[in-house]
C-alpha cells in the first residue's frame, strides 16, 4: 500500500528536481508546499486547506519586506513593529471557515519567501519577484502532492493511499 505512494512520489520528486531549474524556478519551496498537503490531510480538499493560507502567507511576508524601508527609522524595533501585526494577522485569518484555518500553511509559506529572499543575490529576485519565486513551486508542491496521492489509487486498482488517523 504504502510502496505505491512512495513511489509516486519518488517519482514525481525526481521529475520536478529535474524541470525546476530547466523552468528557472527554484525548487525547494515546492516540497514546503508538497509537505502542506500531505500536513493538510492529503485529500482533494487539502489544496485548498494548504494553498490558500501558503498564498497568503507569502503576501503577508512580502508586505513585511516591503515596510522594512519606510520603517526604518524605528531602528531595531523595525523588525519587531512590522512582524508583531503580521502574525496576528495571520493567526485571526484561521478564524475564516475553511480558507485559512490551516495556520501552519501561512507560517511555513512566509518562512519560505523569507528564505527564497535571502538566496536573493544568486538568483536576482527582488520583494516583487520572489512573490512569485516562492508562490509558484509551492503552488506545483501542492498539486504535486495531490497527484503523487492520486497515482497509486489510478494505476494499482484497490490501493489507496494512507489517510490521516
Amino acid at each position: 500500500m504504502y510502496w505505491a505512494l512512495g513511489l509516486s512520489i519518488g517519482v514525481l520528486a525526481g521529475i520536478w528536481l529535474w524541470a525546476a531549474p530547466l523552468l528557472g524556478l527554484v525548487g525547494w519551496p515546492c516540497f514546503v508546499g508538497w509537505a502542506l498537503f500531505f500536513a493538510a490531510g492529503g485529500d482533494h480538499k487539502a489544496i485548498i486547506k494548504a494553498g490558500a493560507p501558503a498564498i497568503s502567507g507569502i503576501l503577508l511576508a512580502w508586505i513585511a519586506v516591503v515596510l522594512m524601508a519606510p520603517l526604518s527609522f524605528l531602528g531595531q524595533f523595525t523588525l519587531p513593529i512590522i512582524i508583531i501585526p503580521i502574525a496576528v494577522i495571520m493567526t485571526a485569518l484561521a478564524y475564516i471557515p475553511s480558507l485559512f484555518a490551516f495556520v501552519p500553511a501561512q507560517f511555513a509559506a512566509a518562512a519560505s519567501y523569507f528564505g527564497v529572499l535571502g538566496a536573493a543575490a544568486a538568483v536576482a529576485f527582488t520583494p516583487a519577484t520572489a512573490i512569485l519565486g516562492v508562490m509558484i513551486p509551492m503552488v506545483c508542491g501542492v498539486l504535486l502532492g495531490w497527484l503523487s496521492a492520486m497515482l497509486p489509487k489510478w494505476i494499482v486498482p484497490g490501493v489507496m493511499s494512507p489517510k490521516k488517523k
